[in-house]
């Protein structure tokens, strides 16, 4: 029996713990399970544990796993090397196929909601693939930010926040700062505990050069006594220090 073309018994199951610590269960040279960061795993001694991973990744969901691959790529094993550039390949026919097809479906019906959200989704995950570089990806990014304005002005409510962090991160990432203050301060305004405006906030003023402006930030998040989750909390922290 096959899986995506790969021999079934050749594979073990990626055993994920969260977005923060994705790991996999190997054996050592005791025999004893042990589990690992993927990351430390391609650097593992042996290459047959290297090759199942790889494989294990290939038969999950190779995009999840696109910033291992890239690692993997870079691998001293020849045929880990080698599955890792053939899943990159194909991630990226198939990420262009599809921004191509939600491209067609949003010229074609640019006021369907859902046509919107598909292709602004797609451009996305080409961006975060790093699938187009240079002028073609700030073009990806303009578009991008165009089409998160659009599902903004006909959003309700509970979509602002989400819709509203990815505008300025766009923003930030096109360099157009005012615009992405602008942005934050609206999110800051309406939902004033949350931590990711704050953060990016923090982001835009580092990105400026502005100690002044990070030290007034980080000031205005104690007294509004903003909400942090460990991850918020571990930057906030670089911030502090980065700050004093």
């Amino acid at each position: 029996m096959r899986r995506n073309g790969l021999h079934t018994d050749l594979v073990e199951k990626l055993r994920v713990d969260d977005e923060l610590h994705r790991s996999i269960r190997v054996e050592d040279r005791a025999g004893t399970a042990a589990t690992v960061p993927l990351e430390e795993a391609l650097i593992l001694d042996t290459a047959e544990q290297r090759r199942k991973l790889i494989l294990s990744v290939l038969t999950e969901d190779p995009v999840q796993y696109y910033d291992l691959l890239q690692q993997a790529r870079m691998n001293d094993d020849s045929e880990v090397v080698h599955y890792a550039a053939t899943a990159m390949a194909q991630i990226s026919k198939q990420a262009d196929l599809a921004l191509q097809q939600d491209a067609r479906r949003f010229a074609d019906d640019p006021n369907d909601r859902e046509v919107l959200a598909a292709y602004a989704n797609a451009l996305e995950r080409s961006l975060k693939l790093g699938l187009a570089q240079g002028r073609a990806a700030e073009l990806q990014r303009r578009q991008l930010e165009r089409l998160l304005k659009l599902q903004l002005a006909d959003s309700p409510r509970e979509e602002g926040y989400s819709l509203g962090c990815r505008l300025a991160e766009v923003q930030l990432q096109l360099q157009e700062y005012k615009a992405a203050e602008q942005t934050l301060e609206e999110l800051v305004r309406r939902w004033p505990v949350r931590e990711t405006p704050w953060l990016l906030r923090l982001r835009s003023a580092a990105a400026r050069k502005s100690g002044a402006e990070v030290r007034s930030i980080l000031q205005e998040m104690e007294r509004t006594q903003v909400y942090l989750s460990a991850a918020g909390r571990q930057e906030l922290a670089f911030w502090k220090g980065g700050a004093a």
